[in-house]
C-alpha cells in the first residue's frame, strides 16, 4: 500500500464509518478528526478541496501521527442553474432548503449532477491527489427520510428511488462517494 493510515478530515463520525465501509481494507488504521481550517467559497470543488487539504497539512501537531489526510467536498450541479449551487450546496440548503432549490428548477431542466471530491494530502511530500466520484440524475419532490441534505430530492439515473428512499447498502453502493472511495482504493492498493 502506498500509506498505512489515514485521517478523514470531518466532524461527522457516521462519514468516518460510512468511508470504512466502502474502503473495505481489513487493518488499514483510519481515523476522523474535526480541524477548524478556512474553507474558500468556490463554484470550483478541485481548488476546494486543493485548499482545505493543503490547509490541514499545516496543522502538522494534529495530524503527525498519520501517513494522510482526506477532505471531503460535495457538489450538486443543476443545469438549469448553470451547474449552481455546485460546491455552494451547504449554504443554499441553509438559506432557502430543499424546497427552495426545487422551485428554482420547477418548469426546467433538473438534470443535475452529484459529486464527491476526496482530495488526499501526503504528509511526507506534501503531494496533494484528487479522487472525483459523479452521479448524474435529476432533482424530484422530497422522498424518503433517510441521509441528509439533499438525499430526498436527487432521483440518480436508473433508480427509482431517491437516496433518501435507499437503504443504506444500496445508496453506498451506487453514491458519488461510493465512485471516490472506490477511485481512491484503486490508487491506493496499486
Amino acid at each position: 500500500m502506498k500509506i498505512n493510515s489515514l485521517l478523514l478530515i470531518t466532524g461527522n463520525a457516521g462519514k468516518l464509518e460510512e468511508f470504512k465501509t466502502l474502503l473495505n481494507i481489513p487493518g488499514f488504521k483510519m481515523n476522523y478528526k474535526s480541524l477548524d481550517v478556512t474553507e474558500i467559497q468556490s463554484l470550483d470543488i478541485e481548488e476546494i478541496g486543493h485548499f482545505k487539504t493543503n490547509a490541514v497539512l499545516e496543522c502538522v501537531q494534529e495530524i503527525n501521527d498519520y501517513d494522510a489526510v482526506i477532505t471531503d467536498d460535495t457538489s450538486l450541479s443543476c443545469m438549469a442553474l448553470n451547474g449552481l449551487p455546485g460546491p455552494l450546496i451547504k449554504w443554499f440548503l441553509k438559506s432557502i432548503g430543499r424546497e427552495g432549490i426545487l422551485e428554482l428548477v420547477n418548469n426546467k431542466d433538473n438534470t443535475t449532477i452529484a459529486t464527491c471530491l476526496l482530495t488526499l494530502g501526503i504528509l511526507k511530500n506534501r503531494q496533494i491527489i484528487q479522487f472525483q466520484g459523479d452521479v448524474k440524475g435529476k432533482l424530484v419532490s422530497p422522498q424518503g427520510n433517510r441521509g441528509f441534505g439533499w438525499d430526498q430530492i436527487f432521483l440518480p439515473d436508473g433508480f427509482d428511488k431517491s437516496y433518501g428512499e435507499m437503504d443504506p447498502d444500496k445508496k453506498n453502493a451506487i453514491s458519488h462517494r461510493a465512485l471516490a472511495v472506490q477511485k481512491f482504493r484503486e490508487w491506493l492498493l496499486n
